[in-house]
């Protein structure tokens, strides 16, 4: 496995812990088998706001996708996009988040054009990656105009840096662009817009450099109390030392290290000749300082984690500390390792009084210390970054995004939940038109799109023509070497994988052109019956689907069905010695909203739907859904009172009768608008009367709150039970049915069947439980 650990160069460069973090974490990754890993750094400066905004662009725009994982810890280095990025965060940019001055208001009151214009597409963009293009444009217009904008507008801290920061760490550490979260601590996983909501950290509390022996040093007395650190304000070593004057003890105050609050240590710190300031050690020096100390006081404000904590304790030492240190109090147990005090000056003195004064108490302490972070070891990091997920190689003869029918719907939401546990790289064969591309559609989840060739489009339109169908996933099975490059990377992928899924049976034949292993068969559809029903008329072509599907699924270590009925069908058809596994269908259920009142007659106004009870049906334009067009067509004239909406790519099929007064033909559209039709309508329709696999469209309506009709058949192996989810009627009956179902006396009993059907798909519906049994399916045969 190949690993970018990916950071930021601080400009003026420093080392602290950060710094460490990387040197160290390199070495224990490569030190793993099969592991080979790089530090990719660039010069990051932050000094103004200009620097801060370049800073992220670099990182946006950096493709490290050789590598096979990337690792970034600190803004702005999650800004890379990557299929496989794992973040193990250290902290954001304080200033702008949890140190943000209580004093400083947040909102920006520049009405100027360019400001008003950033701050409109940094609202729009809520996460999507897309938006970035968009967002450094209007950031390149706003530098235009700088000159001429008051300076205050670009003060660091300040409102827009604040809001430019925001909006581009929410774009980088998205759901969609992260695979998994961690944390150094607990205090860094709690903190306020760190991480996006109910995303789940993992903490891990990482380990420090190892220290040379110990080497003794005039600036560094034996039976000193203690420490290191910056010296700057929020490291509060002013504390340290007042509590050290305030505490009145023999032993000497040993402070090591540099910074802007030297100064004021030395003043304060005048005519004390128990107190040295000595500066920055060698490492050997602050190993002496640790070895030789009696205790290490450290008590920063709201600290991130604190590496001195954990370097006294490894050292043996009892740590000193106070309630608000933040990760400190997490390594620091009160009276197992070490003291915690409240917050105060005085407090801290009292504690370290305790500590120079009573020999035993120190000894049980530091008796503690070791063990109680031995578990904090470099090798456990390395191996917690570095567990090499499966690869999942399926192929396909279409695009899955963007998901517009139930196929793609399916794909793109079942291996999205699948890439939390394995990487998957879906090769689709598309239109000849479409461009060749590799895609992230999310964390560990990539596309390979290759347009068909104009030999295979031609052989399409030639096939199309002959049996009266569209057939573009037949004639990719019965001539996939007319386009070679889907042959390329499809042996590519299966080279890289560790298993690989034919989804339908029509990519068998391509795989089995280049590669020679097994094939899980993932069928959304019994292909065989469905081909009879659409093109009946051509059993040369009906039996040669029957015959690709029965060698795909004979050979197949695993054979997932949608439903227990298309199961049972397939191993009867093609004789199967093993029972296919049920991978149901399922929905997003979140992201379908039931509007209020008001809301809705404002969208169904927008719309045009006038006060008709809206009755809508879904469907792609595929046989069996045309087949219910055509039948929804019949009995519409039959309920007049009912506005009739179709939706998707179904209105285009070619010799539709001419449609009632109150059918509306809305025709194809995107995920997003299909939700808005759902939201405005008052009922769903599911006329099927042929066809394979179950209906994806039952369980959206559900999700939208919808009562549902449909067919025996068309609810057929799905999670949706009659009558306690839906209204079954046969077409002959379906007219009466849906008049029956809208009648105002029902309203109550709709109610009812609505909530248990909506309950029904956001449980039993959910893509992330349906995931694991197909992990558990596949992942386990590999």
């Amino acid at each position: 496995m190949k690993i970018a650990l990916v950071a930021p160069s601080p400009v003026p460069f420093v080392i602290g812990g950060a710094e460490n973090l990387w040197t160290g974490w390199i070495g224990a990754l490569n030190a793993r088998p099969g592991v080979e890993a790089d530090l990719i750094k660039l010069p990051t400066p932050e000094r103004n706001f200009w620097e801060i905004v370049d800073s992220y662009r670099q990182f946006a725009a950096l493709d490290l996708r050789h590598f096979d994982r990337v690792i970034s810890t600190k803004y702005p280095a999650w800004m890379v996009a990557h299929p496989d990025h794992h973040v193990f965060l250290q902290h954001k940019l304080r200033g702008l988040y949890d140190t943000w001055p209580a004093s400083l208001a947040t909102a920006v009151t520049s009405d100027a054009a360019v400001v008003r214009r950033l701050m409109g597409v940094l609202a729009a963009a809520r996460g999507a990656r897309s938006a970035l293009v968009e967002i450094f444009a209007a950031l390149d217009e706003l530098r235009a105009a700088a000159a001429e904008l008051p300076a205050g507008l670009f003060a660091l801290p300040g409102g827009l840096i604040r809001a430019v920061v925001h909006g581009l760490d929410g774009i980088g550490l998205a759901p969609g662009a992260i695979r998994r979260y961690a944390a150094i601590s607990a205090t860094v996983r709690a903190r306020a817009d760190y991480f996006p909501p109910g995303v789940e950290v993992e903490v891990i509390h990482h380990p420090t450099l190892p220290r040379p022996a110990a080497q003794p040093s005039p600036k560094v007395p034996s039976g000193a109390i203690f420490t290191a650190s910056r010296l700057d304000g929020p490291k509060r070593m002013d504390w340290v030392l007042q509590a050290y004057l305030k505490a009145d003890v023999a032993a000497p105050l040993v402070i090591a290290g540099d910074g802007p609050q030297r100064a004021a240590l030395e003043r304060l710190a005048a005519g004390h000749s128990g107190v040295h300031l000595v500066g920055r050690l060698t490492d050997a020096e602050l190993a002496a300082g640790y070895e030789t100390a009696l205790f290490v006081p450290f008590v920063p404000d709201r600290e991130d984690y604190g590496l001195i904590t954990l370097e006294a304790l490894q050292a043996g030492k009892p740590v000193l500390s106070c309630a608000d240190a933040g990760g400190v109090t997490e390594l620091v147990r009160d009276g197992d390792n070490g003291l915690i005090t409240a917050p105060t000056v005085a407090a801290l003195a009292q504690g370290m009084r305790r500590l120079a004064n009573d020999a035993d108490l120190r000894a049980r302490l530091a008796a503690r210390a070791r063990a109680s972070v031995a578990h904090i070891q470099w090798p456990v990091l390395a191996e917690a970054f570095s567990r090499r997920v499966p690869r999942l190689a399926v192929v396909n003869t279409f695009a899955i995004y963007p998901a517009v029918n139930g196929g793609q719907v399916r794909m793109l939401q079942l291996y999205r939940q699948l890439a939390r546990e394995a990487d998957v790289r879906v090769v689709s064969l598309s239109h000849k038109d479409a461009a060749p591309c590799r895609r992230m559609l999310a964390p560990g989840l990539m596309e390979v799109v290759v347009p068909m060739s104009w030999a295979h489009a031609a052989y399409e339109t030639l096939l199309a023509k002959k049996l009266l169908a569209s057939c573009a996933d037949v004639a990719a099975m019965r001539r996939p070497a007319l386009t070679p490059d889907w042959l390329t990377e499809i042996e590519e992928a299966c080279r890289w994988a560790d298993g690989v899924v034919a989804c339908h049976p029509y990519g068998y034949p391509a795989i089995r052109k280049v590669w020679d292993g097994p094939v899980v068969y993932e069928a959304l559809n019994v292909e065989a019956d469905l081909k009879a029903a659409i093109f009946g008329h051509a059993p040369k072509y009906v039996a040669a689907v029957a015959a690709v599907e029965a060698a795909c699924a004979r050979q197949a270590p695993v054979v997932l069905c949608c439903s227990a009925e298309d199961a049972a069908r397939m191993q009867a058809l093609h004789g199967l010695a093993r029972t296919p596994e049920v991978v149901a269908n399922g929905v997003e259920a979140a992201a379908y909203a039931q509007l209020p009142s008001a809301e809705r007659a404002a969208l169904r106004a927008r719309l045009g739907l006038g006060t008709r009870p809206t009755a809508v049906f879904v469907g792609s334009l595929h046989g069996p859904n045309v087949d219910a067009l055509r039948a929804l067509m019949a009995l519409a004239p039959e309920c007049a009172e009912v506005l009739f909406c179709v939706v998707g790519s179904v209105c285009e099929a070619a010799g539709l009768p001419e449609a009632p007064a109150n059918v509306c033909l809305v025709g194809r559209v995107s995920d997003a608008e299909l939700r808005v039709w759902l939201a405005a309508a008052d009922v769903g329709l599911n006329p099927m009367v042929s066809g394979s696999g179950t209906n994806l469209k039952m369980l959206e309506y559900a999700a939208a709150g919808l009562p549902v009709v449909s067919t025996p058949f068309g609810g057929r192996g799905g999670i949706l039970t009659a009558p306690a989810h839906y209204v079954a009627a046969e077409i002959a009956g379906f007219a009466t049915a849906l008049r029956a179902l809208l009648a105002d006396e029902r309203r109550g009993e709709r109610e009812a069947m609505v909530a248990r059907a909506r309950e029904q798909a956001r449980h039993a519906g959910d893509w992330g439980a349906i995931a694991q049994r197909m992990a558990a399916a596949v992942l386990g045969e590999r």
